[in-house]
């Protein structure tokens, strides 16, 4: 990146930023006890993101239960402004849900805490930097069917399988790949495959139906790519592999229509969800102008 390019990031992070902080004057939610546990993992430093992506949710989808899983840089006082904001809020520490059979870090706590919560419930998990901006018609429709879903990455897209995956993967590998690829090239080589369906998905907004997968399934897998695939297993980006696995592997997987839910450098104008990765957030001013429009649909305090 240029200096010039990491100059106007900047500025446009710092906007963001001073824009987003409003969130903190709107007014608590409350949540009516029906419907799926939302669960999103939270950092100190995307708080009030993080603020701004649940109630832009609960504008278009009920939620039972609220779950922070909270990153060991969560403060005393940033727990106790998601607690003003959603009184029924349950905040779990990320350490609860460390094996020794799964790597760390890297949202894992997070795929776990999934794996926990849905042996009672439907699990919708949620990143900070996401904003639903209209009805979220095949979301709704999916809780009620108890269907899994997750973020696509391109248009059309269906979950294929093992020995397909694997071998358009090494077709592509090449030098030192990414971890995700090298897992998705060794895919016909897991045990039980035949069984296995996969989909290059995003994991930032993704869900989970009741008895989808439990802990000792996910120990499980993660044991057997750890086994072929070394200490690489730990890297970055083997969460999201495995929940790609196991939600396209479930009966009557969609992954949700794109562009309508999607990156900003692929809207439309019938998209209705957008998830601000990382290395599109503040290329320009598009997130800080959603972020102004939705705190100005929520109520003020109180």
């Amino acid at each position: 990146m240029s200096y010039a390019e990491r100059l106007v990031t900047a500025v446009h992070r710092y906007r963001f930023r001073r824009t987003v902080r409003a969130v903190i004057e709107t007014a608590p939610v409350p949540l009516d006890g029906v419907g799926p546990v939302l669960l999103s993992m939270v950092q100190h430093s995307d708080v009030p993101a993080a603020l701004l992506a649940i109630k832009s949710l609960l504008r278009f989808v009920s939620a039972g239960q609220l779950v922070v899983v909270a990153d060991p840089s969560l403060t005393a006082a940033d727990r106790a402004v998601f607690q003003r904001h959603f009184p029924e809020l349950e905040v779990r520490e990320a350490h609860e849900f460390r094996h020794p059979d799964l790597p760390q870090g890297g949202c894992w706590e997070r795929l776990a805490a999934i794996a926990h919560y849905t042996q009672h419930d439907y699990v919708i998990q949620l990143d900070a930097d996401t904003v639903a901006l209209a009805p979220l018609s095949e979301v709704s429709a999916a809780v009620a069917a108890a269907r899994p879903f997750t973020l696509g990455t391109s248009d059309d897209q269906q979950p294929e399988s093992c020995a397909r995956v694997a071998a358009t993967a090494r077709a592509r590998l090449a030098g030192t790949p990414h971890v995700q690829l090298l897992a998705e090239s060794l895919l016909d080589r897991v045990e039980g495959a035949d069984q296995l369906r996969y989909v290059r998905g995003c994991a930032g907004f993704a869900g989970y139906p009741r008895g989808s997968f439990n802990p000792e399934r996910l120990r499980e897998l993660s044991r057997r790519m750890a086994h072929l695939l070394g200490a690489r297993w730990q890297q970055w980006g083997t969460e999201q592999f495995t929940s790609n696995l196991l939600l396209a592997s479930l009966p009557d997987f969609q992954v949700l229509p794109h562009p309508r839910y999607c990156e900003p450098s692929k809207r439309t104008d019938a998209t209705v969800f957008l998830h601000f990765i990382g290395y599109v957030r503040h290329t320009n001013g598009l997130y800080t102008r959603v972020a102004r429009d939705t705190l100005a649909s929520l109520p003020g305090v109180s």
